[in-house]
């Protein structure tokens, strides 16, 4: 083998990735104890899944590294790298015998809320490279644990996000041997940017402009074509691939916001039932997309500080708390005294509205006037029926109507603060607070509406749904970390087995046959050492005394027991002879031998019956020489 990748099988890819988002939580544990029996457990997974896979073994010198003791509890890194919510694991494989010595490094990808706001924020506007630091930072860490030898290899295994950091750490430092994707996340012209000012320096100089400003008035497919250039001839994206379905969502809006993909790209359609996204994304105009990024760009901060109503207050200028809290105070004093007690807020809410209302109304015209053709393409393409396609365009036709009601009352409003009439200036804005209130209400009904949809669109971003599509035509599929095999009963029954999980039944149970099996022997060897073996002891040593005093009689003549039996009046008569009549009983005990008989007659059948399930699988599948393999394998 060499030191050739020894994952390179692509569903061992697959599954690595795939069983390394299970072990985040026991991963993450401040028990050192937890720690170690959580890596002890990946490693006999990692064992198990390339045995399945290939029906090989794995070298016997494996260490697992995870990000939480490499980067996270390191007093040296950085605080947002340490916070930045990213988190892998490094697997170590040396066999010095076969020149094999290689770090695989498996980052995470979305996984939680924490991941999915920064693709949208981080990866989409092009702002943040705190996840792409952290990657950096694991894989030389991890390296350095491993030794950093001249013969090391280290490979890199991302889904999502993950491929978006680990590209990035390919292209900017070239950390890896190979790098393999599945579904990622691609990375944008202005990300790389941002993050790799050796770029920014070589595209400011190409296209003679000052600073990155100047880079805007550049066209973008130009600048694209330098980008992807420049890193081609640096010999950083050769052994790049990706694995990307055509129904991932990800890949659906990578023809936009200015992404460039890099590396060999294998498209897979891993659901016949629907057509993916892309040309739903591809659908709404370049300037549109453009237009909604730098408008969500300056509110980044104000939606992950205070949600959506903080992202409405910055990007509109209306205060709905305050406004609330105005509305529902009873009586006309009573709303005079909370309007003194803010009138400072309500002054400078009047000057924001004044100022961010008409930029947010241009924003909301964008969204929805895309919105009508993306809901017919969504029918068009299988996410929705005919009944949801309804309810959704009624929603979007209460929400334009909402907006135009914000519009009108917007134009009285700024009247009203033209004449001096704050009191009316003040219930406008409560109008438009009701108008804001109903356009958040739609989104409630949209969501549930479009749940099964936007389901549908997130299965396509799932590993597993990627495995099943590339193994359907070889007989076998996977759920979770397992592998399914199909087969044919003896009436042409279709049947499908997990084989993993069937293996684990043989494996365990087996283990508890030779428990019991070693329980019944440790009971017999207490039994004959406690009763038979004892019992014995005990007669020898009172025959060895019986035999004693038959052959010594004298020596017991002044015995109380003799003394007693004879009489006093025969104290000073000669012992001449003691004869014993022994008889030897033991009490009331179980038919050990039956109880023993009977504890094997259970071992064995127990035996019988999990090596059954066995043979049955093995006779089901009898083509598949590598699943009697596994039921023997032993990670």
């Amino acid at each position: 083998m060499g030191n050739n990748n020894i994952f390179e099988n692509e569903n061992v890819k697959l599954r690595l990735i795939n069983l390394e988002y299970d072990y985040k939580k026991k991963f993450a544990s401040n028990n050192s104890k937890e720690i170690k029996e959580a890596k002890a457990e990946f490693e006999t997974e990692v064992r198990r899944i390339y045995k399945e896979e290939t029906n090989q073994t794995l070298p016997e010198e494996i260490e697992i590294y995870t990000s939480k003791e490499l980067i996270k509890k390191s007093n040296q890194k950085d605080k947002s790298i340490k916070e930045s919510g990213y988190d892998g694991t490094a697997i170590y494989i040396k066999d010095s015998q076969n020149q094999i010595e290689q770090l695989h490094i498996i980052s995470e990808g979305s996984a939680d809320n924490e991941d999915w706001a920064y693709n949208f924020f981080g990866l989409f506007l092009g702002i943040d490279s705190s996840q792409y630091r952290a990657t950096r930072e694991f894989t030389k860490e991890a390296k350095k644990r491993a030794g950093n030898s001249d013969e090391l290899h280290t490979y890199a295994l991302g889904h999502s996000l993950a491929n978006n950091n680990q590209v990035m750490v390919q292209l900017i430092d070239g950390e890896f041997d190979e790098v393999y994707g599945i579904n990622g996340a691609q990375v944008s012209v202005n990300h790389l940017l941002q993050a790799d000012k050796d770029l920014l320096d070589a595209m400011i100089n190409k296209f003679d402009v000052l600073n990155t400003k100047g880079l805007e008035n550049v066209p973008k497919e130009d600048l694209k074509k330098a980008i992807t250039k420049y890193y081609s001839d640096k010999g950083v994206t050769a052994n790049v691939t990706q694995r990307i379905s055509k129904d991932d969502p990800l890949y659906g809006a990578s023809g936009k916001a200015d992404f460039i993909t890099f590396g060999d790209v294998n498209m897979t359609d891993t659901n016949t039932s629907v057509k993916g996204i892309r040309n739903i994304m591809d659908g709404i105009p370049d300037e549109d997309v453009r237009s909604i990024q730098t408008f969500l760009q300056k509110y980044k901060g104000d939606y992950e500080k205070d949600g959506l109503n903080g992202f409405i207050k910055a990007a509109s200028g209306i205060d709905i708390d305050l406004i609330e809290e105005v509305k529902n105070t009873d009586g006309a004093l009573k709303k005079v005294s909370v309007l003194f007690e803010n009138f400072d807020d309500v002054k400078q809410m009047y000057g924001r509205i004044k100022e961010e209302l008409p930029s947010f109304l241009g924003f909301l015209h964008t969204l929805l006037g895309n919105s009508g053709p993306v809901v017919d393409q969504l029918a068009e393409n299988g996410y929705i029926d005919e009944t949801q396609k309804k309810v959704i365009k009624k929603e979007l036709t209460n929400m334009n109507a909402s907006m135009r009601g914000i519009e009108s009352r917007y134009e009285h409003f700024i009247d009203h603060l033209k004449h001096g009439q704050f009191t009316q200036a003040l219930k406008d804005v409560g109008e438009i607070v009701d108008y804001v209130k109903s356009i958040l209400s739609s989104i409630d009904t949209l969501d549930k509406e479009t749940k099964d949809a936007l389901k549908l669109i997130v299965d396509g971003h799932s590993i597993v749904q990627m495995l099943n599509a590339l193994s359907k035509e070889k007989g076998f599929s996977y759920k979770g970390s397992d592998i399914f095999f199909t087969g044919k009963s003896g009436s042409g029954e279709t049947i499908q087995v997990n084989i993993s999980s069937a293996v684990r039944i043989y494996q365990n149970g087996m283990k508890i046959v030779e428990d019991m099996e070693d329980a019944i022997s440790s009971y017999q060897k207490v039994y004959s050492r406690e009763i038979d073996e004892d019992f014995i002891d005990k007669k020898q040593a009172i025959t060895t005394a019986i035999h004693h005093m038959e052959e010594n009689p004298s020596h017991y003549a002044f015995d109380l027991q003799f003394r007693l039996a004879a009489g006093f009046s025969h104290t000073f008569d000669k012992l001449e002879k003691i004869s014993v009549h022994e008889s030897f009983h033991t009490g009331a005990l179980p038919d050990n031998d039956g109880i023993v008989a009977e504890l094997k007659k259970q071992t064995t059948e127990k035996r019988d019956f999990i090596k059954n399930i066995r043979e049955s699988i093995e006779k089901l599948f009898e083509k598949e020489k590598m699943i009697s393999q596994l039921f023997d394998f032993q990670p």
